[in-house]
């Protein structure tokens, strides 16, 4: 319960990290992405947008299962079916 807890409150974090890019044009992918959107760059907003999500599935991978791994043997609960 903790992880998916944690996990969507990074998801939200994560969205408004992207979307805060986009509204105050700082250097990031959100200012990339409205970039792009705004030159009419379609290549750029969907490999922007590609970037986005092989971000948040390396997080997923690297930080969450192998935290949710830990908890699991830590407390000898077994992987879901």
């Amino acid at each position: 319960f903790i992880i998916s807890g944690l996990k969507q409150g990074w998801a939200f974090a994560w969205r408004s990290l992207i979307s805060g890019e986009m509204l105050f044009v700082s250097l990031g992918l959100g200012q990339l992405l409205m970039l792009g959107r705004d030159l009419n760059d379609m290549s750029q907003v969907i490999a922007v947008m590609i970037l986005i999500i092989i971000v948040g599935f390396i997080a997923d991978i690297v930080f969450f299962r192998g935290a949710e791994r830990w908890i699991q043997r830590r407390w000898g609960f077994s992987a879901a079916s």
